[in-house]
């Protein structure tokens, strides 16, 4: 009788394999054949689970993005951490997040041309500033502003991510660290 095989966890380790492969060479490395080839599988396989390049490329992009989650579920769930602290798990400090960082500016130029990837795009940047505004009132629950000062600091975040991303020797973690703690100090300031 054949070993039972959990879906789930094949599709997860496809997508896994394809975003490990675009975060390494970047998107056009990510064939089925290639990902297939990777995996030790037929195409066959992977086109089992995707039916598309674009279908297995858009799992790929959302695995990347989970699990930056997850590591920012399990990092928020220590009550002990500073909430603004915590964010820093979202940008590229370590091999995890680079990684992930570099998979989502691969994704960038496409969400220009493509409705449904530009939504996934939105939609877990709207989960960011969602997480970064829950930190602020968590910091500082009178701060003024809070819907404004989160894009704030999104907007940081995200210039620290790039450049770290495209320079990493020139955006080494303490440096990506001491720059988001200087524009966290700058947005709870009182004015």
């Amino acid at each position: 009788m054949p070993a039972a095989v959990n879906h789930d966890e094949k599709r997860e380790a496809i997508a896994r394999i394809a975003a490990d492969l675009i975060a390494q060479h970047g998107l056009d490395a990510a064939t089925i054949r290639q990902v297939a080839a990777t995996a030790g599988y037929s195409t066959t396989v992977v086109t089992h689970y995707f039916a598309s390049k674009r279908a297995m490329l858009l799992a790929a992009y959302r695995h990347a993005a989970e699990s930056t989650q997850r590591r920012f579920d399990a990092l928020a769930a220590d009550c002990s951490s500073d909430p603004l602290s915590r964010l820093e798990i979202l940008l590229p400090i370590d091999e995890e997040g680079r990684r992930a960082w570099r998979v989502y500016l691969q994704y960038w130029p496409l969400a220009d041309h493509d409705d449904e990837l530009a939504a996934e795009q939105r939609w877990w940047s709207s989960n960011g500033l969602s997480l970064i505004r829950a930190a602020l009132w968590q910091a500082c629950p009178e701060l003024e502003d809070i819907d404004g000062k989160a894009t704030i600091a999104l907007s940081a975040m995200l210039g620290i991510a790039i450049q770290a991303t495209f320079d990493p020797d020139g955006w080494p973690p303490n440096r990506q660290r001491e720059t988001w703690k200087t524009h966290c100090r700058l947005l709870l300031a009182r004015r």
